[in-house]
C-alpha cells in the first residue's frame, strides 16, 4: 500500500512544484504579464502546504474545494496572458495534478467536479482568443488521462485496502478463537486437577468397594462442597482460604462462598485482604454457618462475610486497600 499521507508522497508533490516553477519561468517570454504566473506558483504553494498538512487518509472536504477554488482561480488569471501554447500553458498541468492528488485521497466524484470546471474556464479562453477552440479542447484531451490514471488507481487502493481489512478482520478473529480454546484448554486442565488432588482419593475408594465410615461421609460432603466452591466462587479459591474452608467443614461448619465478581480479577494486594480475612473467620467457626460474598468490582467493599454460629453472630466488610 502506498502511503499517500507519507513524505514519499510528499516529496512527489513538492517535485512536481518545484517543476511546474521552472516552467513558469523558462516560459514567461511567452505570456503577456509574468505576474498571474507568479501568483499562480504562490497559490499552487499554498495548494501543496494545505495537502501535506492535511494527514487524514481522506483528502478533507474544506482542503479539497480549496484546491479545486485554486486551480479555476489559476486558470482564469494565467490562461488570457498566454500568447502561444506549449509550456506556457503549465497552469493547466499544475491544477489538473492537484485533483489527481485529491482523488488518490478519496475525492474522486470532487476531483472530477473540478476537471470539469477547469476544463470549461480553458474552452471560455479557447473561444475568446486567438488559442481557438481546437486547441483548448487537444489541452484537456492531454490531461483527462491523468485524472483517469488517478481514479483507477484510488479505486484499486480502496479495493485491495478492503481486502487487507478482510483479511486481517479474519485473522484476527481465528487469533482470538485459537486464544479462547487454548485458555479453555488451560482452565480445564487446572480445574481437573483441582479436583483430582481431593476428589480422585475418595471416587477410588468408592470403585474399590471400601466400606463407607461416618467420616468418609465427612470427606464427602467436603469434596463435593470444594466443587461448588470451584463453580460458583472461583475468585475465592485462594490457597489459605481453601485449607481454611476444607477445616471449617470438616468441623460441621456449613460454609457458603458466593463470587459476584465477574471475570475481572483481584489485584495482588486485595487478594491478599480477601485471603487472610476470610481465612481467619474461618478458622474461627466451629459451628452454624460462614456466607463469604465476593462484590462486584468498582466498590469500596471487596467482600462480606457473615458468620452465624451458636456464640458468634456478626458481620464483616473487607475493604479494598
Amino acid at each position: 500500500m502506498v502511503h499517500l499521507t507519507g513524505r514519499g508522497a510528499f516529496v512527489v508533490i513538492w517535485s512536481y512544484f518545484a517543476v511546474q516553477v521552472l516552467l513558469a519561468i523558462w516560459t514567461v517570454e511567452g505570456v503577456r504579464s509574468p505576474w498571474p504566473s507568479v501568483v499562480a506558483v504562490v497559490l499552487l504553494a499554498g495548494v501543496v502546504v494545505a495537502f501535506a498538512a492535511d494527514r487524514r487518509d481522506r483528502l478533507g472536504l474544506a482542503t479539497t474545494l480549496g484546491a479545486i477554488g485554486v486551480g479555476l482561480v489559476i486558470v482564469i488569471i494565467c490562461s488570457p496572458q498566454v500568447i502561444f501554447g506549449g509550456h506556457t500553458q503549465w497552469f493547466f498541468g499544475a491544477s489538473v495534478f492537484t485533483l489527481f492528488y485529491a482523488a488518490l485521497r478519496g475525492r474522486i466524484l470532487l476531483a472530477w467536479l473540478g476537471f470539469v470546471l477547469l476544463s470549461a474556464a480553458l474552452l471560455a479562453w479557447g473561444v475568446s482568443s486567438e488559442i481557438g477552440v481546437s486547441n483548448a479542447l487537444l489541452l484537456i484531451a492531454r490531461h483527462a488521462p491523468v485524472l483517469v490514471v488517478g481514479t483507477l488507481f484510488a479505486s484499486g487502493l480502496r479495493r485491495t485496502g478492503d481486502e487487507i481489512e478482510r483479511v486481517s478482520a479474519a485473522q484476527a478473529s481465528g487469533a482470538m478463537a485459537e486464544a479462547g480454546a487454548r485458555a479453555a484448554a488451560v482452565e480445564r486442565e487446572t480445574r481437573l486437577r483441582e479436583l483430582g488432588e481431593f476428589a480422585t482419593p475418595l471416587l477410588e475408594r468408592l470403585a474399590n468397594g471400601d466400606a463407607v465410615t461416618a467420616a468418609d461421609r465427612v470427606e464427602f460432603a467436603a469434596a463435593e462442597a470444594e466443587v461448588r466452591d470451584s463453580v460458583r466462587a472461583r475468585s475465592l479459591r485462594l490457597p489459605a482460604v481453601i485449607i481454611a474452608a476444607r477445616a471449617a467443614r470438616r468441623r460441621g461448619v456449613e460454609v457458603v462462598l458466593l463470587d459476584d465478581r465477574g471475570s475481572v480479577p483481584l489485584d495482588a494486594e486485595s487478594r491478599a485482604v480477601v485471603e487472610d480475612g476470610l481465612a481467619a473467620a474461618l478458622d474461627g467457626a466451629f459451628d452454624g454457618r460462614v456466607t463469604a460474598r465476593l462484590l462486584p468490582p468498582g466498590r469500596p467493599v471487596l467482600a462480606t462475610i457473615v458468620v452465624d454460629g451458636a456464640d458468634d453472630h456478626r458481620s464483616e466488610d473487607l475493604l479494598a486497600p
